[in-house]
């Protein structure tokens, strides 16, 4: 992680944000053996026992296949005693707007790589005022719901949109306007629950982080937040002031960044989703599908190639036509990753 440095940081590079892509041997056998034994103890989840989430698993633990197959089940069964699937498809959060009011947030394109940007606004963010229009267990549902999203929707279409697997979002935190008032009690109990969420459920699927104008306070923020996590998270997080651009834009292009953090994307409102995926119709799972996506897992990863980011910024809206044509060979990379199965 680097720290208020105001020079231009290094970003990750195609090879690191591919990892998943470019395994050693040690880390393949390492992968054939979490699944056998998955396998063999009938542990395995439907719809989260694809090859790449099993590599985010063991990837959060070092790839470690006893402590992995640990996190692994914790993962199942907070699934199942919290009912995520079913959440996921009737769960209705009439209380947005007045959430959002206070709580800033949306997905604004994509980096070189062809992995969603996701932006928090935390300056003009109030914990108090958020729970006074929600209850802490439905923002962490919407929370989930959110992840759910990404997962099955999000990040299937930019897969066949890269013409390979994306498995990962990159994070902008803007903490302009920032002061220890935004990180009261409130607050701290919503980071604790988000951050303990996103690192056991949903781990590795975080790309880098930036977190830009800083405030000088933020050292004293950054003692409350430090602690909750785990330094793999660490890692991928770079701290900036307001000399941000400089390393942003060597991972996600000017044009790509919304107009309120410097950028050129035209953006009316803090909540609408925005971005090239928002046109692309996901090809229904069946048995050819699956067929595809097993002889593309047991086939070596070509060399990824970075994606051309959409020149023109394109608003979410009901599709009712796939707007993008689909070659049938990347049909695999969305059912391999796995994120659409439990459709």
């Amino acid at each position: 992680m680097h720290f208020f440095s105001h020079a231009p940081q290094p970003v990750q590079k195609e090879v690191e944000a591919f990892w998943y892509l470019n395994l050693s041997p040690e880390q393949q056998a390492a992968h054939d053996k979490f699944l056998a034994h998955l396998t063999d103890t009938k542990q395995l989840l439907v719809g989260h026992d694809d090859r790449y989430t099993l590599l985010r698993f063991l990837k959060a633990r070092q790839w470690d296949v006893n402590k992995a197959t640990i996190m692994y089940t914790n993962m199942t069964k907070w699934r199942a005693e919290h009912g995520t699937d079913r959440l996921y498809e009737t769960f209705t959060f009439p209380e947005e707007d007045q959430v959002i009011e206070h709580y800033p947030h949306f997905y604004h394109m994509t980096d070189k790589f062809g992995r969603p940007l996701y932006i928090e606004l935390l300056g003009h963010t109030d914990a108090a005022k958020i729970l006074e229009h929600t209850s802490m267990e439905r923002l962490m549902d919407y929370h989930i719901v959110e992840w759910e999203r990404l997962k099955r929707e999000i990040l299937p279409r930019c897969s066949l949109l890269a013409g390979k697997p994306i498995i990962t979002k990159n994070v902008i935190l803007d903490l302009k306007g920032v002061s220890m008032k935004n990180f009261g009690h409130a607050a701290r109990e919503i980071l604790t629950k988000i951050a303990a969420i996103d690192q056991d459920y949903y781990c590795e699927s975080l790309g880098q982080m930036f977190i830009i104008n800083t405030p000088t306070v933020f050292r004293l923020i950054w003692a409350v937040v430090n602690p909750m996590l785990e330094e793999r998270t660490r890692r991928k997080i770079i701290i900036l002031g307001s000399d941000y651009m400089p390393t942003i834009t060597q991972l996600i292009p000017e044009d790509n960044l919304p107009a309120c953090l410097g950028g050129k994307g035209a953006r009316t409102d803090m909540k609408t989703t925005i971005g090239p995926w928002t046109e692309v119709e996901l090809p229904a799972p069946g048995p050819a599908a699956m067929a595809a996506a097993t002889a593309a897992a047991a086939s070596p990863a070509k060399e990824p190639a970075a994606a051309s980011p959409a020149k023109e910024p394109v608003v979410a809206s009901p599709v009712k036509e796939p707007m993008v044509t689909v070659p049938a060979d990347t049909v695999a990379v969305t059912v391999g990753n796995g994120i659409i199965a439990a459709h």
